[in-house]
């Protein structure tokens, strides 16, 4: 994701960035943090930050990158669709390339569970492109072993799952990176329980 080619990490970055800056969260949880891309942007007003992914590696990585130089981080090993989250509700769910991978009705029921009333979910998904494939061409080979799991989600599909776990769509736009690629950006409010 970081190849100059691909660009998309820069850009998730900057909509993490974004979302922490429009919505001014005391705590967020980043789901499917890898490595702790865009930690170095969290302000301090931003007081808890758990990171949660699937991957042990990608959590001892972002664990010996951050840990100690972001306040009030928390990780977590944690498969979102697979039950209870083991964190305390957050006031922020930072969720991008994530819906991709999973069941959407267990993510989502299981990521309600952990908002506070009135919370945000910021996801980014990716589109469908006609100009590059889904997963970019890479010099890791590991990473086509995600190609079979992949599958596109249209946003309007993400919104109407969303709903039924308490999730009200507030605003929705669309990225295009040099590259072709495009995202969907979508930001939901939590009812307020």
């Amino acid at each position: 994701m970081s190849l100059p080619s691909i660009a998309q990490d820069a850009m998730l970055a900057a909509q993490f960035a974004d979302a922490l800056r429009q919505f001014s969260p005391e705590s967020v949880a980043v789901i499917g943090c890898a490595g702790g891309n865009g930690f170095d942007r969290i302000p301090c007003a931003t007081r808890r930050v758990v990171g949660v992914d699937i991957n042990p590696d990608y959590i001892a990585v972002a664990s010996s990158r951050y840990l100690g130089r972001v306040p009030g981080l928390e990780f977590h090993v944690a498969d979102i669709q697979a039950g209870a989250l083991p964190f305390a509700p957050v006031d922020l769910v930072y969720a991008a390339l994530v819906f991709e991978y999973v069941s959407l009705p267990a993510a989502l029921a299981n990521l309600s569970r952990v908002c506070r009333p009135g919370a945000r979910l910021v996801s980014v998904l990716q589109q469908p492109s006609t100009q590059v494939h889904a997963l970019s061409p890479s010099p890791y080979q590991s990473i086509q072993v995600l190609a079979p799991l992949m599958r596109l989600i249209p946003p309007a599909e993400l919104a109407e799952c969303a709903a039924s776990f308490g999730f009200t769509l507030e605003l929705e736009n669309t990225q295009v990176l040099k590259s072709g690629k495009a995202f969907a950006i979508q930001v939901y409010r939590h009812a307020d329980g």
